[in-house]
């Protein structure tokens, strides 16, 4: 299948660990910022010049998606620490370097470290991101995950959520750029990749765990706030998520509020990680 942008393929069996990638910049744009919240569903923060902080966590995918043919790819995993909050007419520059990749059942992964910084150089966002190549390599079914053995689940202090929203097509193509054809946007791409239908981008979701966290604790949380998850399964046109958050810690002596969080469809746990806030 060719890349309908004329880009060529990750070049797997030449990326080495500590290899650069990047860099590439773009402005955080009124239209950028109103189409990612349109698609998303948030609203803006107190200062209508702060962008949305959740936009940052598809910069990994962005810088890829600049250099190679990430049209048949899929979003394994994200981490992102949020260091300031980006305004809205930043000019932002995203760096990174391929920190491993490896083989599992048939897929090929690549996890990218990036920094995310704006033209004073300040640093904004530091993330990884875990990417699958081609989505129809190896095995695309889901097999049960392996439960291991814990000596005692931490006590729930408090239970976020849920924050519901309803995917839709035209949502999955706001989030992303004009004109972008692929599995996240295109029905007929999506199924010559081995898809039944397109599936919203991971990082898209991904937003509704931002939102829930800022519904929570406010803008005093959004600096400094860190999500580490891994998406389980795609979120198809239709399906109804619900994003919510478990509090495990948050006591007078803790410097950081501990969360499991989860993005739920009826399938199953589409994203599951954990999340930290500090405790102000």
């Amino acid at each position: 299948m060719e890349d309908p942008k004329g880009r060529p393929k990750v070049p797997f069996e030449r990326i080495q660990p500590g290899d650069p990638i990047g860099p590439f910049d773009y402005e955080l744009s009124e239209e950028l910022v109103e189409r990612h919240l349109g698609a998303t569903e948030q609203e803006r923060y107190p200062d209508p010049h702060q962008a949305p902080v959740s936009l940052l966590a598809a910069d990994g995918v962005q810088l890829a998606d600049r250099f190679f043919d990430i049209s048949q790819s899929v979003h394994a995993g994200q981490r992102l620490e949020v260091v300031r909050v980006p305004r809205v007419g930043d000019r932002l520059t995203v760096s990174g370097k391929a920190r491993d990749k490896f083989v599992k059942r048939g897929r090929r992964y690549v996890v990218t470290d990036t920094l995310t910084t704006n033209a004073r150089g300040e640093l904004v966002a530091r993330g990884t991101t875990t990417g699958v190549l081609v989505y129809a390599e190896g095995e695309s079914g889901t097999k049960p995950t392996e439960r291991r053995a814990l000596e005692e689940p931490p006590a729930v202090l408090e239970r976020l959520g849920p924050l519901v929203r309803s995917m839709t097509l035209e949502k999955m193509r706001l989030y992303e750029p004009p004109g972008e054809i692929s599995i996240h946007t295109d029905d007929a791409f999506a199924r010559s990749a081995g898809l039944p239908a397109p599936i919203a981008t991971g990082t898209l979701f991904m937003a509704y765990l931002f939102d829930l966290l800022y519904r929570r604790y406010g803008m005093g949380a959004v600096i400094g706030s860190e999500l580490d998850v891994r998406i389980r399964l795609p979120v198809f046109a239709g399906d109804r998520v619900e994003a919510s958050a478990e509090r495990l810690s948050g006591g007078e002596r803790d410097e950081r509020i501990e969360h499991t969080v989860r993005c739920r469809v009826e399938r199953g746990d589409a994203i599951v990680g954990r999340a930290a806030v500090p405790a102000r």
